[in-house]
């Protein structure tokens, strides 16, 4: 059953609606996956364009303080575990040149 934020409410009897709420939830996960997909795609572009005007300008490819500044980031928004996506966000990004 939906609750007023839009979730969905569990019956713990262990009722066929514990079954639709599952597959309710995970397709809502799936939909959360594939946009999250999406942004870290999109991410990774404006990356590499940003690493081609850094070098075309005689910098380096990767910038460690803006790295650091990300990191801080997601440990600031999701606590201790932050900085483990963003480092994997990171390394997405970064590419293989």
């Amino acid at each position: 059953m939906p609750t007023t934020d839009g979730t969905i409410a569990i019956d713990r009897t262990g009722s066929d609606s514990d079954a639709e709420a599952i597959s309710t939830l995970r397709g809502q996960i799936d939909a959360l996956d594939a946009a999250i997909v999406n942004l870290v795609a999109e991410r990774a572009r404006l990356s590499r364009r940003i690493q081609t005007a850094r070098i075309n300008a005689g910098g380096t490819r990767v910038e460690l303080g803006r790295e650091r500044v990300i990191l801080e980031t997601y440990r600031d928004a999701l606590g201790a575990q932050g900085p483990h996506l963003a480092d994997a966000v990171l390394q997405v990004c970064r590419g293989s040149r």
